[in-house]
């Protein structure tokens, strides 16, 4: 019935390693997720206990400590018994219990004699602990106890003593009335923890209705704090009045990798890691709890003392605590430190891939999207090409075969323009696009672009160009610079049907301009926000826009230009790029 009744304290140390290690053999996210929030749970738990203890003095402060013990266990009542040797007694002074609990602490429980309960008070008072799955099968032995519980409805319970120097003068416990709890080692150990903590702030309150207002009696529960708090694998930190560092514990030492020697003395308030409002608040008696990015190089630049921590920072949970007296004056503060950098990196790289995934499911669409539209764009030159064909080679009338032969021309010109573009995307995609930088002169690339598009314009259209311009040289690739503006241009003509396009240059300060004005059916704002993403169809009864000026971005910024258009919704279009001189 009593797995762990006998087992010492180094054997329940065993034992949670134990069942550490087989819940890291499982490999199981689940159990290991458990554990984590188990893990989070109990520190926040003793924190907030600590927290209570320290900077609380009315009478009702046991039990709201006791509260959050029943939170973290989830039971449905938690108890504290103390021995009276001189009268033989054992009061629960002490009981805390969850909504709809009835207690009856006060009608069962007050001034127990030995005789009411002797199975209890030797196990008690042997430093045993009392473990009881099933109330129902208790031993013989403890029969009227049985009864005791039977009347409060009690399924399972756990109990511990309570010692100070050795000494056992009570004990505190759990019961659990809705459900059976198989207690095990790791349950057994932290209530331990809580209890200790717990005990001290009993042996306050002991020390207040003997000798109220007693300095040394407060000082030396203060001193048994820090005792406890050499267990906690929680960092702390003990200041005076003035911030001057008093006591440290082995966990603390370890967080900030330095020495009792070198820390002791440092100030609080002189600490380059902590921020001002945190200073302003514990000075105001106020406690503070924050996240704390603690960074060794501010640490080691000041000489605020030596440390052997070589990384660059540690993610710390912080709880800084105003010490005060009855009078409700500060005398100290306490830090309570949480080394969560390996949370913080697991939560980082976490985050990492759910953002890769993220990230791979957009170029996924992106990719569909690609293929999608560029299939439409190729089938559609294709189909006139071959539609057309079979027309010329059964069309007598030389006038209408001239003009199928044009469509087609004009068609093939189309999609060999766009498995270019599609050739230079594949490669720009790949990081494989090379630039060839070369003294260039402007006026020539524009004067090419010019005799390239005569023929290809509409007879409603015009194609200008002033050959009187100034050369403008500089040092750029004049193929690619070439190719975006005769981009421009091939966009020009597709949705300008008369009026004119204009190819023009200018320095402007440091920057070459080259822009390409057209008389056109314009771009409405909410198509100029995204004209140079892939094939863009800104007319439903006009072609899209292709890669042509997805690919002139991507050639203007890698030569360290900007690329842009103005335009208003009917009124025609300038598209501009600019160029370091």
């Amino acid at each position: 019935m009593d797995k762990y009744a006998h087992y010492s304290q180094e054997d329940l140390i065993s034992e949670i390693e134990r069942l550490k290690k087989e819940q890291s053999e499982s490999d199981s996210t689940a159990s290991s997720n458990k554990m984590m929030v188990n893990m989070i749970v109990l520190r926040k738990t003793i924190s907030d206990v600590l927290s209570l203890l320290l900077s609380n003095n009315d009478e009702a402060v046991i039990d709201k400590a006791l509260l959050h013990i029943l939170h973290f266990f989830d039971v449905e009542r938690v108890y504290i018994g103390i021995f009276d040797e001189q009268s033989s007694i054992v009061d629960f002074t002490h009981e805390v219990t969850s909504d709809g609990i009835v207690s009856m602490r006060e009608d069962l429980l007050r001034q127990l004699s030995k005789d009411d309960i002797p199975w209890w008070i030797e196990q008690i008072q042997a430093g045993k602990d009392i473990i009881i799955y099933d109330t129902a099968k208790m031993p013989a032995v403890a029969a009227a106890e049985q009864r005791l519980l039977k009347l409060q409805d009690i399924l399972s319970l756990l109990v511990l003593p309570v010692s100070s120097e050795g000494k056992v003068y009570g004990f505190i416990g759990l019961d659990s009335v809705i459900k059976y709890i198989k207690w095990n080692a790791l349950d057994i150990e932290n209530l331990r923890i809580l209890a200790d903590i717990v005990s001290i702030a009993i042996e306050r309150e002991h020390a207040q209705h003997i000798m109220e207002h007693s300095a040394n009696l407060m000082l030396k529960s203060e001193a048994k704090f820090r005792i406890i708090f050499e267990k906690l694998s929680l960092g702390v930190e003990l200041y005076d009045i003035d911030g001057t560092l008093l006591d440290l514990n082995d966990a603390d030492l370890k967080i900030f990798g330095t020495t009792r020697e070198s820390a002791v003395g440092v100030n609080m308030f002189r600490n380059p890691n902590i921020p001002e409002w945190v200073n302003h608040k514990l000075r105001n008696g106020e406690d503070v709890t924050f996240t704390l990015n603690y960074n060794f190089h501010s640490v080691k630049d000041i000489r605020y003392y030596a440390t052997i921590i070589e990384d660059n920072e540690k993610h710390l949970q912080v709880k800084g605590i105003t010490l005060k007296d009855f009078q409700n004056k500060i005398f100290g503060y306490l830090y309570i430190v949480f080394d969560d950098t390996e949370n913080y990196h697991k939560a980082e790289e976490r985050r990492e891939r759910e953002n890769e995934l993220i990230r791979i499911k957009e170029a996924d669409k992106l990719k569909s999207a690609f293929l999608a539209n560029m299939s439409h764009e190729i089938r559609t030159p294709l189909n006139a090409i071959v539609g057309f064909s079979d027309i010329v080679a059964e069309t007598p009338d030389e006038n209408e075969r001239k003009e199928y032969l044009e469509i087609i021309h004009k068609n093939n010109d189309l999609l060999l323009h766009l498995i270019d573009d599609i050739l230079d995307f594949s490669k720009i995609e790949s990081g494989t696009l090379n630039y060839h930088i070369t003294e260039t002169d402007i006026k020539e690339i524009c004067g090419e672009v010019y005799l390239a598009n005569l023929l290809k314009m509409k007879p409603d259209v015009k194609l200008i160009f002033d050959k009187e311009q100034p050369s403008i040289r500089l040092k750029t690739d004049p193929q690619r610079i070439m190719q975006v503006v005769s981009n421009f241009v091939n966009n020009a003509i597709k949705f300008t049907e008369k009026g004119s396009i204009t190819i023009s240059y200018k320095q402007e300060g440091k920057n070459l301009r080259v822009s390409v004005q057209d008389t056109g059916i314009g771009i409405s704002e909410k198509d100029r926000m995204r004209i140079f993403e892939r094939f863009i169809k800104i007319n439903e009864f006009k072609q899209g826009t292709g890669l042509g000026l997805t690919i002139s971005k991507t050639i203007i910024e890698s030569l360290n230009g900007t690329i842009g258009v103005d335009s208003v919704k009917g009124s025609g279009s300038t598209f501009w790029f600019t160029l370091p001189l």
